[in-house]
């Protein structure tokens, strides 16, 4: 075969024989999936402040037990201010710049709302006494977020600049998006004839979150997931507290999160991500 008269051939045989070197320090060895697990330098753990809304409907008495002031159905939102805690890591896959790159995030999220007067009746009298509802839910938040900073490249020689003198603070930010497959459990006070409610959904999530780091890395983190699931169906009546069948949907939850990362101390640039590029204690994000 002459390869002469084929050039693309010609071509392809010529760059394939030539030497990589040249274009080595852009060659990233990517190590298999799981062994990043093995960076404790990327794992964090925090704690939620979050604000929950649900819906109720159902037939509830008018007035006390008894009183023989009839029922009526109702539909009102429920609101409940809880608390959390998170456990995550993030994964890097794609280097986008000097000191930002894409990641995929994997978390396991814990909250607990509490849902006090259920059985309101809004412009009637209530019943006494009122409806409470207790649910766990345990969700394992999975998406990809855009890192940019500190904690991104697991460098502490990201600083921020205060005029021509260099602060101790590191600093960084992330947006990010996925899916929350998550299950919870929901039990009524002083009822104990009704089971346990199982709701089993999987929701979407947006979230952002600005980084610094003093002795550990520390994010501020907001987080919005939405989509309605069941919590609790009651087929039939509570005697003094309900008339009928009722349930519970789980609407949102809004997450203000202080998390850190508590393996700061062993960041080191060491890995595919941050030893394509010089790195000086001027560094800002461009």
């Amino acid at each position: 075969m002459n390869f002469f008269k084929k050039p693309v051939i010609f071509f392809a045989l010529i760059i394939l024989g030539s030497s990589m070197t040249g274009r080595a320090q852009y060659l990233y060895q990517l190590d298999p999936f799981f062994s990043y697990f093995r960076d404790l330098g990327r794992y964090e753990i925090g704690a939620h402040y979050v604000m929950s809304t649900a819906g109720f409907s159902g037939t509830v008495p008018v007035g006390s037990y008894g009183s023989g002031q009839g029922d009526v159905d109702v539909t009102h939102t429920l609101t409940s201010a809880n608390l959390g805690a998170y456990l995550g890591t993030s994964i890097p896959f794609k280097a986008t710049g000097h000191i930002s790159l894409w990641a995929m995030d994997i978390g396991l999220n814990l909250n607990m709302p509490t849902w006090p007067g259920l059985n309101m009746t809004n412009t009637y009298s209530s019943p006494s006494p009122l409806l409470t509802a207790s649910t766990m839910q345990i969700g394992l938040p999975i998406g990809v977020e855009w890192e940019i900073g500190c904690h991104a490249i697991e460098s502490r020689r990201i600083f921020e600049i205060a005029g021509h003198d260099r602060t101790h603070k590191l600093y960084g930010a992330s947006v990010g998006a996925g899916f929350i497959p998550q299950v919870s459990m929901t039990t009524l006070a002083d009822a104990p004839d009704v089971k346990t409610g199982y709701g089993y959904n999987c929701a979407p999530y947006f979230k952002a979150e600005i980084v610094e780091n003093y002795l550990f890395c520390t994010k501020f983190r907001i987080m919005y997931t939405m989509g309605d699931v069941n919590l609790l169906e009651v087929d039939h009546a509570l005697p003094g507290k309900t008339d009928g069948p009722f349930k519970i949907v789980s609407q949102s939850n809004l997450y203000l999160s202080v998390v850190i990362m508590p393996f700061t101390f062993r960041w080191k640039e060491t890995s595919w991500w941050n030893t394509h590029d010089t790195y000086n204690h001027f560094d800002r994000l461009n």
